[in-house]
């Protein structure tokens, strides 16, 4: 991601990026246990990553102005249905849609609180 915004720096004269709908499936079945689907290490490195190294572009001088998950919550997708969970919250479609916060919530909890 550093490599790529930086080219858009340098190519397009700085403009300004918004970045939207990042994020990943995280592979599990349609079956998987909810106790297993609530623990999303494999989100948590994608979005460490991706977000380290756009802190790392904007540090070189991007001009990037926002940045949006996706999703909020597990929802139905038009290639896959509900069969892919993209959310940081998990959303039981057999209880009522309850909501179940995914490990990664707790991840972005903290990556968004002010450093001391």
């Amino acid at each position: 991601m550093r490599t790529l915004m930086n080219y858009i720096r340098q190519k397009y004269g700085n403009p300004t990026v918004y970045i939207t709908e990042n994020g990943m499936d995280d592979g599990n079945s349609p079956f998987t246990s909810i106790k297993d689907a609530l623990k999303d290490e494999k989100r948590i490195g994608y979005h460490s990553g991706y977000l380290s190294n756009l802190q790392a572009a904007i540090k070189d001088g991007c001009n990037v102005k926002g940045y949006f998950v996706w999703s909020l919550l597990d929802n139905w997708e038009w290639a896959a249905g509900y069969s892919s969970r993209f959310g940081l919250y998990f959303v039981d479609y057999k209880n009522n849609l309850k909501r179940y916060p995914k490990q990664s919530v707790q991840w972005f909890k903290d990556f968004l609180k002010p450093s001391q």
